[in-house]
């Protein structure tokens, strides 16, 4: 037989909830105000839209439709509002069918039944940051050619030494 005192003292486990949970609890309300559920839309632009139109664009807001039958397209389907930088919004107008699909495909239901650009400015992106790779010194870059010696497909070789010269390039160099 169990003794319930025992349940009771047993300590209790500090957890720390995952940093998405809170990050999206923070922005839920923002989002909202765009129209967007969630930023799903926001985080995957390049997946959805491809890499050269989403270098080129940013989605703003989804618009519901006050009634359900009111524009184009199915009924309750959103107008995705998109910031164009440049000339390509004439590109991204000719392919909004394409585009639409995409956005539908992906989210496996009519979430978008048109497009509204409009030109400006985009908003600055964060640069990828690359660790800078140091010179090798001759007896790294002889270790790592007498390493590769035994490969005879040139092309192979090249983009091995390009891949050692990273990652020795990346690790302390030891005193010797």
């Amino acid at each position: 037989m169990s003794n319930r005192s025992d349940h009771i003292l047993a300590p209790k486990r500090f957890s720390v909830p995952p940093i998405g949970t809170q990050v999206a609890g923070l922005t839920r309300e923002l989002f909202r105000k765009r129209g967007f559920a969630e930023g799903h839309i926001l985080a995957h632009w390049p997946d959805i839209a491809g890499d050269v139109i989403s270098d080129y664009s940013a989605p703003e807001r989804l618009v519901y439709p006050r009634r359900p039958n009111e524009g184009r397209g199915p009924a309750g389907a959103a107008v995705l509002e998109i910031r164009v930088d440049g000339p390509i919004a004439l590109e991204i107008r000719h392919l909004e069918p394409q585009i639409i699909e995409r956005i539908n495909a992906y989210y496996g239901y009519a979430a978008v039944s048109r497009l509204k650009l409009t030109q400006g400015p985009l908003p600055a992106r964060p640069k990828a940051r690359r660790r800078p790779i140091r010179a090798l010194s001759p007896t790294e870059r002889q270790g790592l050619a007498d390493e590769l010696q035994p490969i005879s497909e040139p092309d192979l070789k090249d983009a091995l030494t390009r891949l050692g010269e990273r990652i020795l390039g990346r690790t302390l160099r030891t005193k010797a």
